[in-house]
């Protein structure tokens, strides 16, 4: 059996969800950290490539860019790059009293892993070239989603961050 697109989104889906419900101030840090790489990967991912691969007799470029890099490895290197550094350097923004206490934080953090995987998935996927992300629409129903209703998945966690932070006053 050949795993499907559809099988890699749901296990990295129900990865995040873990993640979120054990690291619980990480989750939040980690969504903010997806909206900053999807910026810094959309407006420079094309110009760190142009910059590469119009280096004439460059080490890097006669050893490991001829043939091997596109536009869309660029943008994901810069996209995990960004991710990382703002999810390790990032938790001292968070008050994890912030995120409440009880059954209902577990529900939120849960719904914050899934938000932060499906809009880290749509953000690489977006990268892709069109012929390619047309291949992969056609067969996944999961990254079929992920592309429609991209919008609402930029969306959707600052809405819950809206509605789950409206009782929370900070000291």
């Amino acid at each position: 059996m050949v795993p499907t697109w559809d099988l890699v989104l749901l296990v990295f889906g129900g990865a995040s969800v873990v993640y979120g419900l054990m690291l619980r101030e990480r989750v939040v840090v980690t969504l903010l950290g997806a909206y900053a790489a999807m910026i810094v990967a959309d407006r420079w991912g094309e110009a760190i490539y142009q910059m590469v691969t119009n280096q004439s007799g460059a080490v890097l470029n006669e050893q490991f860019v001829n043939g091997n890099i596109s536009v869309f490895t660029v943008q994901v290197i810069l996209f995990a790059a960004v991710l990382l550094i703002v999810a390790l350097k990032g938790g001292i923004l968070i008050h994890p009293e912030s995120l409440g206490s009880g059954f209902m934080s577990y529900g939120v953090l849960g719904l914050y892993g899934l938000l932060s995987a499906t809009l880290i998935a749509s953000a690489v996927l977006s990268f892709l070239p069109a012929d390619q992300l047309q291949a992969i629409y056609d067969h996944s129903r999961s990254a079929k989603y992920l592309v429609d209703y991209q919008t609402w998945l930029l969306i959707a966690p600052l809405l819950v961050m809206l509605v789950s932070g409206w009782g929370y006053k900070a000291d």
